[in-house]
């Protein structure tokens, strides 16, 4: 099969493999080995940053602007390819280490893959908003890609008898282990894509009710199989909040619960949490202060019990069900927008800000405190940010599909086209009423504005400024009677 060009799409489909004892080990040795390599390299790099960020160079740069202080930092061997090399460095400078890597089958192409994760790690903390490089996350996946001969390297798959075969080369060229996986005969999406030209293959290790499940995830070339979706035509006015999800089309205004099936036991996760603090205080009595706060200015090392272990997994599988439900009604509903139309204009909301507890300190009426928390249990439980990435990407997948981010500063929700002004609403009023005498749904309202901001005028900008010029008015004039004759039927409920 012709191989495809690099920038074309791709997708990823997952198998169960069927694994025995022996092999497990293998890929938990596997993994362990660049758990303890990611740990050590990422460690060394942050020392080495903790000493830049002290000289008057690495203050004089920074204060420069954000290019400046990129190009200096990528001199200093924070960059993609710098933190290739560093990676492949070290795994050479021990050779006890190296030969124990060729006998597990680790290559140089998958050190290179562990790197470009610390290196995601390190351009958010650098180049973007990131606070923290945590140390402490082990690494449960490793892949390797096609070379420049169409090989994947060190691993070898049939689609013939469904098999995926790990290689070494050290003692000598060898199989390390060869493993079935298991595959849906039945599945139209499956089959069509084992016939799709592979780029990536990945071993991942998950857990699930609180057992290691082991999978092969194979990246291939192209798009996914469509199974019978049409794309509609038109423009769709979409406002994404916390919990909620305002869609305006040309035939149909839906303002719906996002992830509706996901409904956290607060209190079930309460009851974990507060045993998983109670056995980690047992186990670990000297960290602790005799008023029970934790000791302070000296690294603390905390011990888990079998007891820890238990909770910790049976914690962990509740949270990955909210996950597996929670995109399957994504996935739901986003295919069922694409259906709305094929241009999709989409406000670009900062939800990493609604997290940021208010800074202000507001009263009620009795004077009394209120509380600063913002949308942060909201953002955790509905996941607006995975929404509009999987619309994205589905919106991608057909040729005449098109996705455009609206800035905020373009302010529709302020905006009354009736009379052209802007006027700013608290954020409790959910009803605003234009100058004509309508009663709008506000989010309904900013979804209507949406569809019409000019494409033109915003595309590849972040910030814009207040100006109705971002707006088509003619068509909003001759749109407007028709949203307020649907908006009418949902308040009926016709």
């Amino acid at each position: 099969m012709a191989r495809e060009n690099e920038n074309s799409g791709c997708f990823v489909v997952t198998f169960p493999l069927r694994t025995e004892k022996w092999q497990e080990d293998r890929i938990d040795k596997i993994l362990n080995l660049l758990t303890v390599h990611y740990h050590n390299c990422q460690k060394k790099l942050l020392a080495r940053y903790i000493h830049l960020s002290k000289t008057p160079e690495f203050k004089e740069v920074k204060a420069l602007g954000k290019f400046g202080f990129k190009k200096y930092m990528t001199e200093q061997g924070f960059s993609e390819n710098g933190l290739r090399k560093f990676f492949y460095d070290s795994s050479k400078a021990d050779s006890a280490c190296r030969n124990s890597w060729d006998q597990h089958g680790i290559n140089s192409r998958i050190i290179y893959l562990l790197s470009d994760s610390a290196w995601k790690a390190w351009n958010k903390k650098l180049f973007e908003d990131g606070k923290f490089i945590h140390l402490d996350n082990d690494v449960t996946s490793f892949k390797s890609r096609v070379d420049s001969r169409g090989n994947i390297t060190g691993f070898d798959y049939s689609f013939t008898d469904f098999t995926i075969t790990m290689k070494a080369t050290k003692p000598k060229k060898h199989d390390l282990f060869t493993i079935p996986f298991e595959v849906n005969r039945n599945s139209e999406y499956e089959l069509y894509a084992l016939g799709c030209e592979v780029r990536n293959i990945a071993i991942v290790r998950k857990q699930i009710r609180g057992k290691n499940k082991y999978y092969v995830q194979f990246t291939f070339a192209g798009v996914p199989y469509n199974k019978g979706r049409k794309m509609g035509t038109g423009i769709v006015g979409i406002d994404p909040g916390p919990s909620k999800i305002a869609i305006v089309s040309d035939n149909e205004i839906r303002i719906t619960t996002l992830a509706p099936s996901v409904t956290k036991d607060e209190r079930a996760v309460c009851r974990l949490q507060h045993k998983l603090d109670r056995s980690r205080r047992a186990t670990n009595p000297d960290n602790y202060n005799d008023d029970g706060t934790i000791k302070r200015g000296i690294k603390l090392k905390f011990e888990k019990s079998n007891s820890y272990k238990r909770t910790q997994a049976k914690l962990a599988d509740m949270q990955r069900k909210l996950a597996a439900k929670r995109k399957i009604d994504h996935n739901i509903l986003a295919n069922e927008i694409i259906t709305m139309g094929n241009e999709f204009h989409v406000e670009n909301n900062s939800f990493k800000s609604m997290q940021v507890r208010s800074k202000e300190t507001k009263k009620n009426d009795k004077g009394k405190n209120l509380s600063k928390k913002r949308f942060g249990k909201s953002l955790a439980n509905r996941a607006p940010s995975e929404l509009l990435t999987i619309l994205k990407n589905k919106v991608c997948q057909y040729a005449d599909g098109e996705y455009v981010d609206i800035p905020s500063g373009v302010a529709c929700t302020q905006f009354d086209f009736t009379n052209g002004e802007f006027t700013k609403h608290e954020l409790k009023e959910r009803t605003i009423t234009t100058s004509d005498g309508f009663v709008h749904n506000r989010d309904a309202l900013a979804a209507f504005n949406m569809r019409f901001v000019q494409k033109k005028k915003v595309e590849g900008k972040k910030k814009l400024e207040k100006n109705k010029e971002n707006f088509d008015l003619q068509a909003m004039t001759e749109a407007y009677k028709h949203f307020c004759s649907l908006e009418e039927n949902i308040k009926t409920g016709k």
